[in-house]
């Protein structure tokens, strides 16, 4: 762990703050550029002089009380070390702005913590902490505070002391519920609650008008509370790993929204108000249960990424023409059994994965899409493919394994950039002469098909000896 990193982070924040701590401390820079001492002894040569101390590594067992020494410490840095218990007396370093602490072994943190009244960042991630007392939510000058990957199963009730804090991590843990103060953090632009065992939000969560960064992922959340429409500043939200069965129509107002994630939720259907998240960029709704595709994902024509693998889906509504900027569309394992020809209209797409469906056949526009570089067609039952395949002209990758082919238009050797084709489990006994026209090709899978010995000879005569070929 870099403590340097943590310091400009913290800068940066603390830059673009409006919160004013006393200068009685190092200025910004002097406090970048402060010589760091690694070895205790060293820093004990001249004692007064020490500002930045970086012990992590050294396997510590205990808190080295020489470090008390230390009067003008401002930065301490004790990751990855063995130690069991900070000492009561970190007051007496008056001046510390930075300690990190993270992957030791604390069980607990001294109430006395809450005294250190210019401290800014405070990282005890990596231990076995299943209590954090609530003296330590009085630091007056605290931004950032990483208490990931311990054992919290409940925050002090006045949390929302902190009032300064702007980072928040409390991921890894097993907290069942948030207390309602946790909406005074007025100033927390991140909160990271992954990886818990949250059943449910306060309203209050509501309050958090700054945040930037919201991440719940994989926790055990029913619903959302529809107070979350007043996160007006939010680009980055991750619902992911819940049990939702719906979401809140006011998630519509959520403007400024760019990354959403609600893969392996439990929904069945999004609202319409979905359509309203006019510069959402990156879309996943991934392992769920839709069966159907809401047509106000149409009015989505900033997304770039929309992810729609593992539902139950049987079609796509015509308005994802819509969709101008998308690049990757993934709408894999889902019982689709006919592409729109407005899929044609997806001039930006880049990646198209419809692997495991049921489709019988592709649409002709499907040479529509220019830019298509990586098409994934496996583990359906296509028996044809259109002669318009060969104008994509950006394609380097193709799958076709594991359909009902039986044959392919000679206008596959128009694909002039492509470097793999996989034609594995299919009913193929020819492979077009044209084939030989594919200066770039790498690799050729033909394997489990119907070719004679001779064709096979064929195939080989046509590509390069530098292709990897199966067959």
């Amino acid at each position: 762990m870099n403590i340097k990193i943590y310091i400009i982070i913290v800068l940066l924040f603390f830059t673009n703050n409006t919160i004013a701590f006393s200068q009685i401390l190092l200025e910004e820079n002097e406090l970048v550029e402060a010589k760091e001492y690694n070895l205790l002894e060293d820093a004990l040569l001249n004692p007064e002089a020490v500002y930045k101390l970086n012990l992590s590594g050294q396997d510590f067992a205990e808190f080295p009380e020489e470090i008390f020494r230390l009067k003008n410490l401002q930065i301490l840095d004790l990751w990855d070390n063995d130690i069991t218990h900070i000492p009561a007396n970190i007051v007496e370093l008056t001046n510390l702005q930075f300690l990190n602490i993270g992957n030791n072994k604390l069980i607990s943190i001294p109430p006395e913590i809450g005294q250190l009244k210019y401290l800014q960042m405070f990282d005890i991630e990596g231990n076995n902490i299943e209590y954090f007392a609530s003296e330590a939510c009085n630091i007056p000058s605290l931004l950032s505070l990483n208490l990931a990957k311990n054992n919290l199963r409940s925050l002090p009730a006045n949390i929302g002391n902190l009032k300064t804090l702007i980072n928040l991590s409390l991921s890894n843990n097993k907290l069942e519920s948030l207390p309602a103060s946790i909406g005074d953090l007025y100033f927390l632009q991140s909160l990271d609650l992954s990886n818990n065992k949250l059943f449910e939000l306060p309203e209050e969560i509501g309050k958090l008008y700054n945040l930037k960064i919201f991440d719940l992922h994989n926790n055990l959340l029913i619903e959302v509370p529809s107070e979350i429409s007043l996160l007006k500043q939010i680009p980055y939200l991750n619902l992911a790993g819940n049990q939702l069965r719906n979401l809140p129509k006011e998630i519509g107002n959520l403007s400024l929204l760019q990354m959403l994630d609600l893969s392996n939720n439990q929904l069945t259907f999004l609202p319409n108000e979905i359509g309203n998240l006019n510069n959402l960029f990156e879309l996943n709704i991934s392992e769920n249960k839709l069966v159907e595709l809401n047509p106000n994902i149409g009015n989505l024509v900033n997304l770039s990424s929309l992810n729609l693998s593992k539902n139950a889906l049987r079609n796509l509504p015509v308005e994802i023409e819509n969709l101008n900027n998308l690049s990757s569309l993934d709408i894999s394992y889902n019982i689709i059994q006919k592409i729109p020809i407005q899929i044609g209209k997806l001039t930006s797409l880049k990646r198209l994965n419809l692997f495991n469906n049921l489709l019988s056949e592709i649409p002709k526009s499907i040479g529509d899409i220019k830019n298509l570089k990586v098409l994934t067609l496996s583990y359906n039952s296509i028996t044809i493919l259109p002669p318009s395949i060969g104008n994509l002209q950006h394609l380097t990758e193709i799958d076709l394994s594991n359909n009902k082919l039986t044959v392919i238009p000679v206008e596959f050797g128009e694909l002039k950039n492509i470097e793999k084709i996989n034609f594995k489990n299919n009913l193929l006994t020819k492979i077009p002469e044209s084939i030989s026209k594919l200066d770039n090709l790498l690799f050729l899978n033909i394997k489990n098909n119907k070719f004679s010995e001779d064709e096979i000879t064929n195939i080989k005569s046509l590509i390069s000896e530098y292709v990897k070929f199966k067959y």
